[in-house]
């Protein structure tokens, strides 16, 4: 019998699981401290407590972390590492370094879902949730292997994570709790698709930021390239982008609009977008569109990311092109896709752990 990996476990659901298991409150009240400030790898080093309890914890609880197969940097910094989880499935994650902070990007499913024709992860076929632990362990990994503070963290990585809500929220929990990682909520992002419905309402209520991939002006032409709009279309993820504001007292919502070229990057695109940006308190990141092989889409190009931008911005419209990290290790936005043959072809070309 596989043993709790209790990395994703709150206070609450530690006490819980501890005493279905003949411990004590007081053992969860002295464990959890160690597992979210301490970052310890092992009930051993528990000093506080009691011999007998640490014997019994290791015996039916772990705090094991995903195995690294393959750590790769980027040119300009960015690091991507292909984790192995305990059923053999495979999740990558991302740190973004800068000068004044570190960013790390998290995968909440195995694989995806929702389908974006541009999105090399939806290439890959949708396989599972990630339990709460395998999303936090992303972040032990990271603050295992980077060394210095973690200062941001998006959930814009593998999967859609509206649709592992469950999980998402008891991480988002241990994220913002003061005892635990105590991360501001203005340094939490959660990116959707544009999922609409109970999740996106409970999520108002941690009060984080929110980032929607829009990608296209009009129904249409997202209809075409994002399948999710024939079942949430704009009108109706708009109306829920505003009640998000609202309950969660933030005060913008920000789009991500990647620019394709000859589908949705033309000046007639950014006018009409202009309009429909108008009528909410918003900023918008324009994505150069990172290829991948086999992808049946070309990017627009730098000179016409900038035109865009300058069109949006003469209609009052905040736009910013924001700026690709890790392209050239398949880390960048929409890139992420992981297969066991990939992991032999990573090995096999000599990529360092």
């Amino acid at each position: 019998m596989s043993k709790i990996n209790l990395l994703g476990f709150t206070l609450e659901r530690l006490k819980s699981e501890f005493l279905r298991n003949g411990f004590t409150i007081l053992d969860a009240k002295r464990v959890f401290p160690w597992i979210h400030t301490k970052l310890a790898r092992s009930f051993d080093v528990m000093s506080d407590v009691p011999l007998r309890v640490r014997e019994n914890l290791k015996e039916k609880f772990s705090l094991d972390r995903p195995e690294c197969l393959v750590l790769q940097k980027s040119v300009d910094g960015t690091q991507k590492a292909l984790l192995k989880l305990e059923d053999g499935n495979y999740v990558e994650t991302v740190l973004i370094p800068e000068e004044t902070r570190a960013t790390v990007c998290v995968s909440s499913q195995i694989g995806c879902a929702i389908g974006c024709k541009f999105c090399h992860t939806g290439t890959q076929r949708f396989v599972r949730n990630l339990s709460s632990s395998e999303i936090i362990s992303q972040i032990f990994f990271w603050k295992d292997v980077f060394g210095k503070p973690i200062t941001n963290v998006v959930f814009m990585g593998m999967g859609e994570p509206l649709l592992n809500f469950e999980n998402l929220s008891d991480v988002l929990k241990l994220l913002l709790d003061e005892k635990a990682h105590n991360f501001s909520r203005t340094k939490i992002t959660i990116s959707t698709s544009g999922i609409v419905g109970d999740a996106l309402i409970e999520l108002a209520k941690f009060r984080v930021k929110l980032a929607i991939s829009l990608h296209a002006s009009n129904d249409e032409k997202r209809s075409c390239i994002m399948p999710i709009n024939k079942k949430y279309d704009i009108k109706t993820l708009f109306k829920a982008a505003r009640e998000y504001l609202r309950n969660s007292g933030t005060d913008r919502v920000t789009f991500e609009y990647l620019l394709l070229k000859g589908v949705n990057d033309e000046d007639s695109d950014a006018t009409e977008l202009s309009k429909l940006l108008r009528s909410i308190p918003c900023k918008v990141n324009l994505i150069v569109y990172n290829d991948w092989p086999g992808s049946p889409f070309v990017g627009s190009g730098r000179n016409r990311a900038d035109e865009f931008s300058r069109i949006l911005l003469s209609k009052g419209v905040r736009a910013i092109i924001r700026k690709s990290r890790g392209d050239d290790i398949l880390a960048a936005c929409g890139q992420l896709k992981t297969q066991a043959s990939a992991v032999r072809a990573d090995k096999e070309a000599g990529i360092k752990k």
